[in-house]
């Protein structure tokens, strides 16, 4: 029983306190592990939401400026405000209107501000609780405007703006991401009446192909979801049933890290297996284990000892002292206490044992805290770690090491670092280390190693020289860890800020950097820099023909082959849509560049092979030389555009080098532009109607619709005085459709007072090669229903560069299908009148008014007009004479068998209230 008790007093509570502890510092040290997994999860969430955030920042800027764009557009018509209802597709909707000029089915101003690049703008009325689309350039489906559509009832951007507040982030359009801005719109009363729009689409190929190499542990998983749980990004390996699974995991097998991004209403989800987070920590815990099991051996053995001695060996003293001596040693009393007792007697041996138990348990702990951290550290760091002695070999290495050089530890050990590949472009940078001023001191940097299967990896080295007592050297430990892919990242990053993400060349950005680079070595070198911008004529064909994904393709392949043909020293910029920027240096002369010029205008009309199409394209090219134009940078580039902009309203095809007076051409061209969309925001333009009328009875033919601008400072002004600065731009196709609505409309306006009659519109050529042409045409007798298509006439200029034939005739077809007739004006003025004579399906020839002014005095004129009558008749053709001014001409056509005439002689064009009182008086008209 006594000895039941001393085991009960001493050894059981010393077992009892190594088991406590051993499980304190297990779970300590496990949870602690756990925690580290967590938050490096956190830290990788916080890296995929900057990356989120920079690509977005790239294309913020479009949206804002574009939206304040729309909005100082509008404001010119006036403020907003209702008035009525109106239809549009069979649908009553409020008859939204800025100032007077209703809105409904109008896409100038959407148009106006995302004429360049992928953007979308729309204009919506309220109605209850509906935000319907009245004017808009977002198209469904099929290709048309989303002309009447809803704004989606259950998303966000509706939640924001019925509580009158604006919605910024990304949407999904047609199943393309958009980032995009509703903003409310309200009267003069501050009444909630409509929503702006302004959108741009996301390319997300370069976040996809970045995220795509995100990993987290073994099995871990990065998934990016938007606001309606769709995964958008995933980890490349990872399916999207299996992405949804763990997502959606209620059974707690997988550990989930999040993290909300606002600015794109997007979650990034960090996802890794719980079991393997236990398994790694378990793994962290089981040197702790071990130490302390050692520890709780070594008491007991030592305990036991003692009890030994205590029932072997006489006791030696007071047993009371004995006792007291044994309770100290029990609650763990180890001090001095001045007993003492004879040798090799129990109290003696235990004195000695106190002793002994004293210096064992301050050397145990100790060591336990120093094998604790160190045994952590060593064999668990994720950074490979190894020793070497004093003659630089490898004494020790963890298992980190092997998994990035690729050397096992029995390899490693015994080898210089050097031989294992570290440090492989620095043959000599081991024994610097140990010999010369350098030698035993710490180096921080980044080197490259040479891993065991060959390839080279760079890393982030730290050696640290471990010095005696006596300040003596004796090991290096070096420490390093492969950051190779995330240098990757950064040059990825770096990359994306400073380089187009379609054609991967620089953007505006870094264009702007090697200007001004540029320019200082210009100034040093005594050269001349080029300073070019270069704009791809009628490109906007191909992709409203093919689309963008071709467009987009073509622009990659030109990239490419002019990238090709330039110097390593020169630069080619995307600065966006089929813009471009170059940077020639190191010439000495003009001729040099212009020399240059020719061979890249050469090059970009060569043929473009994508898919099966072939595409032939060409590109007007402005220029400046500095220092001959000694000007900032932004005003060398802008100069550069000026010169562009000269080249391309002079034909194409061509390069211009910078001059005053072009640029002050040019900068008055973009005012007559910018003057012109004011008129037709406000109705400064109108359309005035001149006679056609049979020659041989006399009877009234047609009306055709001659247009007219009263200009605020220079007067009236006719079509020669200003459509040829639209002629290549996408606003001759707004003026010619409101040409043809509004010629429409005067018809039916006519026809209510009882006069039936037809009107001829001209069209220019890249109006009628305009996809949607028969589209919008029907569209329009089916808004002026009681208008019949045989009541329209459209000309078409026979001087028009007309570059598809093919395409002329389909449209010509469809539109003939619904019974309206085409005709070629101006016959005989161009180069190629018996090819459109040929090749068009026309109803009627127009001879052009030059040959028909001097018919009675010139002979060579008369024979012009007497063959082109006898060929329309040949070919099946009307004729219509223009320029009629005197009776003996009128009677002379009708002689050679002309159809019709017009001209001053007959009337001049006149308001369209004046023509029911003109036509009371001269139906039929008689020639005098």
């Amino acid at each position: 029983m006594k000895h039941y008790a001393l085991f009960k007093k001493i050894l059981l509570p010393l077992a009892a306190f190594g088991l406590i502890t051993g499980l304190l510092s297990f779970a300590y040290i496990f949870n602690h592990h756990l925690n580290d997994i967590e938050s490096k999860a956190h830290e990788e969430t916080q890296k995929l939401a900057n990356l989120l955030i920079t690509a977005r920042t790239l294309v913020s800027e479009h949206v804002l400026s574009s939206m304040a764009l729309l909005k100082q557009y509008a404001s010119v018509e006036g403020a907003p405000n209702i008035q009525g209802i109106t239809d549009m597709l069979g649908t009553t909707v409020p008859n939204l209107r800025f100032g007077d000029i209703e809105q409904t089915g109008r896409t100038i101003l959407v148009d106006s501000v995302t004429r360049i690049g992928s953007g979308t703008a729309t204009i919506f009325v309220k109605r209850g609780r509906q935000f319907l689309r009245i004017a808009t350039n977002v198209k469904k489906a099929d290709g048309s405007n989303a002309f009447g559509t809803e704004l989606s009832p259950s998303g966000r951007a509706i939640e924001s703006l019925l509580k009158d507040q604006t919605y910024y982030g990304v949407v999904d359009i047609l199943g393309e991401a958009y980032l995009s801005r509703y903003e409310p719109m309200h009267d003069d009363q501050g009444k909630l009446i409509g929503a702006w729009y302004v959108g741009y689409k996301l390319d997300f190929n370069a976040l996809d192909q970045a995220i795509r190499q995100w990993g987290f542990m073994e099995k871990g998983f990065v998934a990016i979801t938007d606001g309606r749980g769709k995964i958008r990004f995933l980890t490349e390996g990872m399916s999207q049933s299996q992405a949804l699974s763990a997502l959606e995991d209620k059974q707690h097998q997988w550990k989930r890290i999040n993290k909300y991004v606002p600015e794109w209403d997007f979650q990034i989800n960090i996802l890794y297996p719980v079991n393997e987070a236990y398994w790694s920590a378990l793994g962290a815990v089981s040197p702790v284990m071990i130490i302390a099991f050692s520890l709780t051996l070594v008491v007991v053995i030592v305990v036991v000892s003692g009890l030994r001695r205590f029932v072997l060996n006489p006791l030696g003293g007071d047993p009371d002292t004995a006792k007291q001596l044994l309770m100290r040693i029990e609650r763990g009393d180890f001090a001095e206490d001045h007993t003492t007792a004879a040798p090799d007697t129990l109290i003696a041996n235990m004195l000695k044992m106190r002793q002994r138990l004293r210096e064992m348990v301050s050397q145990i702990q100790a060591s336990a805290n120093r094998l604790q951290v160190s045994a952590s550290v060593f064999e668990h760091a994720h950074d490979a770690i190894f020793i070497t002695d004093h003659h630089g070999l490898i004494v020790q290495c963890n298992p980190s090491f092997s998994v990035v050089t690729g050397y096992s530890s029995a390899e490693a050990i015994g080898e210089l670092p050097a031989a294992l590949g570290i440090a492989c472009q620095l043959p000599d940078f081991f024994q610097s280390l140990y010999t010369g001023e350098q030698a035993f001191q710490t180096w921080k940097g980044e080197v490259w190693n040479r891993h065991r299967l060959g390839h080279d990896y760079l890393v982030e080295l730290e050696l640290s020289p471990v010095l005696n007592q006596a300040g003596e050297f004796q090991h290096y430990v070096g420490l390093f860890s492969d950051i190779t892919h995330a240098k990757e990242q950064q040059n990825m990053l770096e990359h994306l800020a400073y380089h187009d993400v379609l054609t991967q060349l620089p953007n505006r950005v870094l264009f702007s950097s090697r200007l001004q680079q540029a320019l200082l070595e210009a100034e040093r070198q005594q050269s001349l820099v080029a300073i070019c911008y270069i704009d791809l004529d009628d490109f906007k064909i191909v992709n409203d023909q093919y689309g963008h994904e071709y467009g987009d393709k073509l622009l990659m392949q030109l990239a490419t082959r002019l990238t090709g043909i330039l110097k390593p020293q020169d630069t080619l910029a995307r600065l966006g849509g089929d813009e471009f920027a170059m940077l020639l240096c190191g010439g000495r002369t003009q001729a040099e560049y212009t020399r240059l010029l020719k061979k890249l205008l050469s090059a970009i009309e060569k043929p473009f092979t994508v898919d099966k199409f072939k595409f032939s394209i060409s590109a007007s090219i402005g220029y400046t030389l500095y220092p001959t134009d000694h000007n900032p940078p932004d005003t060398l580039l802008r100069h550069a555009d000026h010169a562009m902009y000269h080249a391309k309203t002079h034909g194409g095809h061509q390069y211009q080098l910078f001059d005053l007076a072009s640029a002050q051409q040019s900068q008055q061209q973009q005012l007559l532009l910018r003057d012109l969309l004011n008129a037709i925001q406000n109705n400064h333009i109108k359309l005035v109607y001149q006679p056609q009328v049979c020659m041989h009875s006399g009877k009234l033919f047609c009306f055709e619709a001659l247009l007219r601008w009263q200009h605020p400072v220079r007067g009236l002004l006719f079509p020669k005085d200003f459509l040829d600065a639209v002629e290549h731009t996408t606003m001759i196709i707004d003026i010619g459709n409101w040409v043809i609505e509004e010629s429409l409309r005067q018809l039916t306006e006519w026809q209510d007072q009882g006069l039936h009659t037809q009107v001829s519109v001209n069209i220019a050529a890249q109006h009628l090669m305009h996809k949607q042409f028969p589209d919008h045409l029907a569209a329009l007798f089916k808004k002026y229903a009681r208008i019949t298509p045989q009541q329209l006439h459209i000309e078409i200029t026979e001087s028009a560069a007309i570059s598809d034939f093919s395409r002329v005739n389909r449209v010509i077809q469809q539109c003939q299908s619904l019974g309206v007739a085409f005709s070629i004006d101006d016959f005989g003025s161009g180069y190629s009148s018996l090819i459109y004579l040929r090749r068009l399906p026309v109803n009627i020839i127009k001879i052009d008014q030059s040959f028909v002014h001097n018919m009675l005095s010139n002979q060579e004129d008369m024979a012009v007009i007497r063959g082109v009558i006898t060929l329309s008749r040949e070919f099946g053709r009307k004729v219509i004479a223009e320029g009629v001014e005197q009776a003996e001409q009128a009677r002379i056509l009708a002689g050679l068998g002309c159809d019709y005439a017009q001209g001053f002689g007959i009337a001049r064009g006149m308001p369209g209230h004046k023509v029911i009182e003109w036509a009371g008086k001269h139906d039929p008209y008689e020639f005098s």
